[in-house]
């Protein structure tokens, strides 16, 4: 086992006992995690980070591919939930992303992706893989938003329901409803600088500023229907379901257009 992988599996292990205990401590009476779980947090994000970057860039050669994608969107959205805990305090969507992490994490080993010449990567496109990366991390953070908006409004709607203390623990459903919202923007302006870097990438090695092909399809529709949502949102003043069922369609041909297609691909490689 080389010095890398066991910092993978040494992250991914960090993450998963983190993730468990902030989520029991979300379970119990107080709803409140103590501060001393960002260090290991802290660990497994250091951890993570140099095992990415030292076996993405190897010299001239640059390994990337669907197990990196995957690990660098859950390294990306576990730093943002743990810079926003620092802002506010710990709570259980950090918990759920840092279990999900420790899946991440380890994608690389069982995906290590292809190795391309360095100077196949020019400056716009390493711009435009970082913008992606981010896009993804800020719509999977929404994602996890959304199921618990989800799992809220079905508490609401039974008339002599015990709401779990976890679900207790967050805010209320018309706040977590402007987080959601407030994320799904960010999320949106990065997908649309997405676009743009890349189609100057795209001109700088097809000399055409758009290429028609899955990938730019499928994030021009997601952003699209990302954009009727906020659109929805701000004149139509869409909640709650109407709201989710257009986050699910964008985020599902978010997914295919990258995640799902690089996967089928390095699977039939």
């Amino acid at each position: 086992m080389t010095t890398l992988s066991l910092c993978t599996i040494l992250a991914a292990l960090l993450y998963l006992l983190s993730g468990i205990a902030v989520v029991s401590y979300m379970k119990g009476r107080d709803g409140k995690a103590p501060s001393w779980l960002r260090w290991p947090i802290v660990a497994a994000l250091v951890l993570h980070g140099v095992a990415i970057e030292a076996e993405v860039f190897q010299g001239d050669i640059i390994h990337f591919g669907f197990g990196f994608a995957v690990s660098a969107m859950f390294f990306f959205a576990a730093l943002i939930l743990f810079v926003e805990s620092i802002i506010h305090r710990l709570h259980g969507q950090l918990g759920i992303i840092l279990i999900a992490a420790a899946i991440g994490a380890v994608f690389p080993l069982a995906f290590p992706g292809r190795p391309v010449a360095g100077d196949e990567w020019s400056f716009m496109f390493r711009v435009h893989i970082l913008l992606a990366l981010a896009a993804y991390s800020l719509m999977t953070i929404a994602t996890v938003h959304a199921v618990l908006m989800s799992l809220q409004n079905r508490e609401l709607k039974r008339p002599q329901g015990k709401e779990s203390a976890f679900l207790a623990s967050m805010p209320g459903l018309v706040v977590m409803e402007r987080i959601f919202f407030r994320i799904v923007a960010c999320g949106f302006v990065c997908l649309t600088l997405v676009l743009v870097t890349g189609s100057f990438a795209t001109n700088e090695v097809f000399g055409v500023f758009v290429n028609l092909d899955h990938k730019f399809l499928l994030t021009l529709i997601a952003w699209v229907l990302f954009g009727i949502l906020l659109a929805g949102r701000a004149f139509r003043g869409w909640r709650a379901k109407t709201a989710l069922n257009w986050f699910w369609v964008g985020f599902g041909a978010l997914v295919i257009a990258y995640l799902a297609y690089s996967f089928v691909l390095e699977f039939a490689a």
